[in-house]
């Protein structure tokens, strides 16, 4: 090591108040990640999802993907019109009020595809490509994404490897719905994306 990289490097464990040889800082999520590493990952992405504030139901099928959105609507009392990922477009969506392709303005709801989802964290992976859309994402304030439990990781450095096979022009990590507390310190939904996450986990 250079004289003046160890110079540098001694400021910086000055400032912090530690010394040349300290053992490393404590890691306070390293229990939670290696916890959702050796359990059950749907259970360790249902809990985190319920601290993000996304709501989940699990599915027999995809064939159950039109009946599930019919029911959100009913429960969120929403008439759509809904925006749909060209990759569920082949399903059999009946008289649903779907638009296949990218959300717009007047879509207040957005059905989309996850990639994977991140047990330690809660995160769903959205791949944005031309089956995909990435406005899906942000535009509608209700974002359903469905999810494989075959594409459930432990972790998210298990994602990258798993990227290089597909050709994406952008990776979004969704964690939960989109919030802020800027104003006056109080949290609200929707600021800069959907007010409403629902996952419908399929086999």
């Amino acid at each position: 090591m250079s004289d003046s990289r160890a110079a540098i490097l001694d400021k910086v464990r000055l400032a912090v108040g530690r010394q040349q040889g300290d053992a490393p800082a404590p890691r306070p999520f390293s229990s939670a990640i290696a916890l959702a590493a050796a359990g059950d990952l749907e259970q360790h992405l249902r809990e985190r999802l319920a601290v993000t504030g996304v709501t989940m139901e699990c599915l027999p099928g995809m064939q159950a993907l039109p009946d599930a959105l019919a029911g959100y609507l009913a429960w969120r009392r929403l008439e759509g019109p809904v925006a749909l990922a060209p990759s569920l477009a082949s399903l059999d969506w009946r008289d649903l009020p779907v638009d296949v392709g990218s959300a717009l303005p007047h879509h207040t709801v957005a059905v989309g595809e996850a990639f994977a989802g991140i047990a330690a964290t809660g995160s769903l992976v959205m791949l944005a490509n031309a089956d995909n859309p990435p406005r899906l994402n942000f535009l509608p304030e209700h974002h359903l994404v469905v999810l494989s439990r075959s594409r459930l990781l432990a972790r998210l450095e298990q994602l990258w490897p798993l990227l290089k096979a597909h050709d994406t022009q952008a990776v979004h990590l969704v964690t939960g719905p989109s919030s802020t507390a800027d104003i006056g310190g109080q949290l609200l939904y929707g600021a800069h994306g959907p007010r409403a996450v629902h996952v419908l986990l399929t086999p």
